[in-house]
């Protein structure tokens, strides 16, 4: 049986191995100090002798059925925001082909505000992406998931693919918060 003693002399704490109800002569490794160590009933005096290897707290990651969905989510919402910026670029390769957009009927300067606000809606389902596939903030994500239905690239395609990761997203939330705390046993 081991235990864990203190040396009267240095405080020096070491672990020592012997049988139950008996005294034990050692030796302090630092210090040298001999002196009698009562593994058992002790009386006032002795040297106190605490159990080695006692039960432990282990906090574990959950061992439920997680899924790919995150990653899933977040594969498509990375899709989306290409899409997104894709559009972008459409606007101004072929310009005159007239790619359609929601924002493309906005009066004025039509392609720079629906560039700014594809891109910008594009960046921040990008960032969601992120979220997801590393499972570090369910909000992020489910924020970038909306951000992508808002992007509309190429009017059909994003959002179509943001409303499916937000879903996703949804039914796997669970996920996030297990792979950051953890459970205590």
């Amino acid at each position: 049986m081991k235990g864990k003693v203190t040396c009267p002399k240095c405080s020096f704490k070491f672990i020592v191995e012997g049988e139950k109800e008996t005294d034990k002569e050692v030796k302090c490794p630092k210090c040298g100090n001999k002196f009698i160590v009562r593994i058992g009933k002790t009386r006032k005096g002795d040297v106190k002798w605490i159990e080695y290897g006692g039960a432990r707290k282990a906090i574990l990651p959950v061992p439920e059925d997680l899924s790919n969905r995150p990653v899933a989510a977040g594969i498509l919402l990375a899709i989306s925001s290409v899409v997104g910026i894709l559009t972008v670029i459409m606007f101004y390769v072929y310009p005159g082909v007239g790619v359609v957009a929601p924002y493309s009927f906005a009066p004025g300067n039509c392609v720079l505000v629906s560039t700014i606000v594809i891109t910008a809606f594009s960046i921040i389902c990008a960032t969601g992406s992120y979220c997801a596939l590393k499972k570090t903030s369910l909000t992020g994500a489910i924020i970038g998931s909306i951000f992508g239905i808002l992007s509309f690239g190429f009017l059909v395609v994003s959002p179509i693919l943001s409303l499916t990761a937000l879903i996703l997203l949804l039914t796997s939330r669970t996920e996030f918060e297990s792979d950051i705390h953890g459970k205590e046993f």
